[in-house]
């Protein structure tokens, strides 16, 4: 909501000074002004000065202002506005792998340092890395009440025997179950709730509210130099490195960012799938950004095909052991 606040504000500072002297009304926004602001982000995307990202994300933003007063049809689809598609379109295959193992960064040593000085900052990033959360989210969490069992999760009782239900925090608010199904996944729920000690616990400091508890998050993360200019990483970067181990996991390669082999195509669709519900996405696509293009082997059709199984070997009796779920 900040974001699309600036943006608006940003908007109408523009248009003022913008060499038409266009009126400053929202009840006159109009075409005119949607294809000036374009035209102005065209210019400074061709001059490197704006990404397909930042362009498709303030798209967007400017789209809701128009809803928001009583014009939602104003404008057209995006690239009524550019004329190049590469300005933006991003490219969601990855050339570069992102997670802090690629980087050097041994990720233990890390957040064992971080626990030193802060439990709340370690517990957030176990939980970015074994379950893919975004930052925003492993701080909403509440490990007591957001782990349920298969029956209240309503998933297959042939999956997992607990699920981690995230629904805070998300985009659109959208609810994920992901499925607590390695012992990394075990040990970061259990660290989580040592660390949020009331059942209704958040993860994030309960002296604490949500904006002042991001702000202490990203001063956590600068002081032990989990940024891009010292350590060559950021948080981000765990949910990378939790998508290439669930890669790994699942197919027995590493993904093909990180040089892996090239696996049964079956084996690589079904694992951008799971780890693409564990990101949050609703396309498999999506992965391409976090593991690389599809790199496949061709597979004998003469030969036994592999069981597909997506679960990392778990014994159910040790998750109802450790955990007590409560609603």
């Amino acid at each position: 909501m900040a974001e699309r606040a600036r943006l608006c504000h940003w908007l109408f500072d523009f248009l003022h000074h913008h060499p038409r002297h266009f009126k400053l009304d929202p009840r006159t926004f109009s075409g005119r002004h949607v294809r000036a602001v374009t035209e102005h982000w065209q210019a400074e995307a061709k001059a490197g000065q704006m990404s397909p990202a930042t362009i498709q994300t303030y798209f967007s933003f400017m789209r809701t202002f128009t809803g928001w007063i009583g014009k939602p049809k104003l404008m057209k689809s995006i690239d009524a506005y550019f004329d190049d598609k590469r300005l933006y379109r991003r490219s969601l295959a990855s050339g570069a792998d992102k997670s802090w193992r690629a980087q050097g960064v041994e990720v233990e040593a890390v957040i064992a340092e971080v626990e030193s000085y802060d439990k709340y900052a370690a517990a957030s990033l176990r939980l970015m890395q074994a379950f893919c959360l975004r930052f925003k989210e492993s701080l909403m969490l509440r490990p007591h009440i957001d782990v349920l069992t298969t029956a209240q999760a309503r998933m297959p009782e042939i999956g997992a025997a607990f699920y981690l239900d995230t629904h805070r925090g998300t985009k659109g608010g959208r609810e994920r179950m992901i499925p607590i199904d390695s012992p990394a996944r075990v040990v970061a729920i259990d660290f989580a709730r040592r660390v949020a000690v009331g059942k209704q616990d958040s993860v994030s400091d309960p002296r604490l509210d949500l904006t002042q508890a991001l702000r202490r998050l990203r001063y956590v993360m600068e002081r032990h130099g989990i940024t891009r200019a010292a350590l060559g990483v950021t948080p981000h970067g765990l949910r990378h490195q939790g998508a290439a181990e669930d890669y790994e996991a699942i197919t027995g390669e590493r993904p093909p960012v990180a040089g892996g082999k090239p696996v049964d195509p079956a084996i690589d669709h079904l694992a951008r799938q799971a780890i693409a519900t564990s990101l949050g996405h609703g396309r498999t696509q999506i992965t391409n950004a976090y593991l690389g293009g599809q790199l496949v082997r061709k597979v004998s059709t003469s030969s036994p095909q592999p069981a597909l199984g997506l679960s990392f070997p778990t014994d159910p009796a040790v998750h109802r052991q450790a955990y007590s779920p409560k609603r």
